[in-house]
């Protein structure tokens, strides 16, 4: 009885020597994502990905315990370290074969390039894709408004041309919408003022090419973040504002704006509001001062005019957020 429980430990080594090794993530999930390595040419970010390995432990594979070990992160982000190629070629139809990813983050691959494959409808929890600065151009596709689940879009930093996909608000689930860094033009799509998710997502257009007035129908909507930077846009950006708004964070500078800023109440709780760099009329209201929690503060370059009201607020910022208008002073005394 000793000598067989002294063998025990033996025999359990041989049988753990001579099994199959345990395979964790599911077979279809595997198969799939092979053509995904197959499709960018096998680069040197796939070199973990062999077929003697378990792919949920993958380089930028993470998979769900809880649903049976089922692919549902990849995330592959070049750091630019000098050791890595980068990802080539356009993303491949078999991210629609991992029927469980919720994230796709391919960021810093300008290898990467159109077109986006439409499988990627086939994604029913698909909660965040994020293509940052990759080679992407062309149209941006409306059929990313047929992927319900998304949470996050972010398109930022790529080649992208031609108008906003008004398709886009029809997105129920949208917490954020990156389109910033592309090549946009046209106007905001009147259809983003009915986002049917309250409140609407926080919008990032900077640094496009779009143009034209503000949709009134964009204006009704209670936005918390806005960034409109770095455009053509022109107008009025009235309907925006309003003490009682939800808006905290607003970004217009260096577009066209033409409005008069003197009738107008901020959002009691705004954080930031940058307005250079446009042209701007009138005066800054007296309310700017009730705006406790604003630590950006931009009114440079544009045709205010007048005595900067005094308080709390405008005294903490200094003159470099004032210069460049028409006739504004911090006092009789003391003008721009």
């Amino acid at each position: 009885m000793a000598a067989s429980s002294h063998l025990l430990p033996v025999l359990i080594g041989l049988v753990l020597a001579f099994s199959p090794p345990v395979e964790a993530c599911d077979s279809s999930d595997k198969a799939a994502l092979f053509n995904i390595k197959a499709a960018f040419s096998n680069p040197a970010e796939f070199s973990s990905w062999t077929d003697d390995t378990n792919c949920c432990s993958w380089k930028g594979v993470s998979c769900n315990k809880f649903i049976g070990d089922r692919v549902h992160i990849l995330s592959f982000y070049n750091n630019n370290s000098g050791t890595l190629e980068g990802l080539s070629g356009p993303l491949p139809d078999a991210l629609g074969d991992l029927p469980f990813l919720t994230f796709i983050l391919f960021g810093n691959h300008p290898g990467i390039v159109s077109p986006l494959p439409p499988s990627l409808t086939r994604l029913r929890y698909l909660s965040s894709f994020s293509l940052r600065q990759t080679s992407l151009s062309g149209s941006i596709p409306p059929f990313l408004s047929q992927i319900h689940s998304l949470k996050l879009l972010d398109l930022s930093f790529n080649k992208f041309t031609g108008f906003i996909p008004p398709e886009l608000s029809a997105l129920p689930n949208l917490n954020a919408l990156y389109l910033e860094g592309n090549q946009l033009v046209g106007s905001i799509p009147s259809s983003f003022g009915s986002f049917t998710k309250s409140p609407p997502p926080g919008l990032f257009l900077s640094q496009n090419m779009l143009s034209g007035d503000i949709p009134a129908e964009f204006g009704a909507a209670d936005w918390v973040t806005v960034d409109l930077s770095h455009n053509e846009l022109s107008g009025g950006a009235n309907a925006l504002f309003g003490a009682n708004k939800a808006l905290l964070s607003l970004d217009l500078s260096f577009n066209r704006f033409e409005f008069d800023l003197s009738p107008i109440s901020f959002p009691i709780n705004m954080t930031n509001l940058i307005l250079n760099d446009n042209k701007i009329m009138g005066s800054i209201p007296v309310q700017i001062n009730r705006l406790i929690s604003l630590v950006k503060f931009n009114v440079s370059n544009n045709r205010l005019c007048g005595i900067i009201p005094a308080g709390p607020v405008t005294d903490k910022f200094d003159d470099t957020n004032f210069i460049g208008n028409k006739c504004l002073c911090r006092s009789q005394d003391s003008c721009f």
